[in-house]
């Protein structure tokens, strides 16, 4: 059984719809805490956002919905990297910004590393990757980090760097990040814009991630699995 299955077949037991999001909230902080450095409880936190397993459709549900329905589309992530550009020019624009010495490899040559010197309250590294569909890119994922944090660090921490990242995305996405999850290792916040989903959530405690997702492509491929 995988752990949407997981999620749904236990809903099912609870008959009242606030004990049942409850359960699920519950179900999916658990998860949280078992993250990997492969975003696996990130993509679960993605599948709870998008599945309504309580019945009826969320508030978030809505939101996309009203958001795709404008037919706007909002491609800008950052550093001149957009949704639906080709593979080829994203390894471009990578090869650019190492030759100007912005970034550089990130570990084991698996994300591209973007130092955040003056951007946050205190010096922090983005790590950042694409994944793509089609050869363009549908979502980027990138991982924040302040260099100074250490378990006694606790204005270094997850929490408050969750905190600043959420302020700074605010300076350059704009208002209307929605508060989701109960506070208790699930909070997160999410902002959609047209076919542009941001999430950004705490991964561990010096870590938070964030993932900027097309919904519409989101949609279409979650369209042809419905259909397998």
């Amino acid at each position: 059984m995988n752990d949407r299955s997981y999620v749904n077949d236990r809903a099912a037991y609870v008959n009242d719809r606030r004990a049942c999001r409850w359960a699920v909230g519950r179900m999916t902080s658990g998860l949280l805490g078992r993250m990997t450095p492969g975003l696996l409880g990130l993509a679960l936190l993605l599948v709870g956002l998008s599945t309504s397993a309580c019945g009826g459709r969320s508030d978030y549900e809505r939101m996309v919905d009203r958001e795709l329905a404008r037919g706007v589309e909002y491609n800008e992530l950052f550093l001149g990297y957009e949704l639906g550009m080709s593979r080829q020019a994203f390894y471009d624009r990578g090869w650019e910004l190492n030759r100007q010495g912005l970034a550089i490899q990130g570990p084991m040559n698996q994300s591209v590393q973007y130092d955040l010197d003056d951007m946050l309250p205190h010096p922090a590294k983005m790590y950042y990757y694409a994944d793509f569909h089609d050869d363009r890119v549908f979502q980027m994922r990138a991982r924040f980090v302040y260099d100074g944090w250490a378990p006694w660090n606790r204005n270094l921490s997850a929490d408050s760097l969750q905190v600043d990242v959420v302020s700074l995305f605010t300076e350059w996405y704009g208002d209307g990040f929605v508060e989701r999850g109960s506070g208790r290792g699930d909070l997160h916040y999410v902002k959609v814009d047209g076919n542009r989903r941001i999430v950004v959530a705490k991964q561990s405690d010096s870590e938070v991630v964030a993932v900027f997702t097309d919904l519409a492509v989101e949609r279409t491929l979650g369209e042809r699995d419905d259909q397998k």
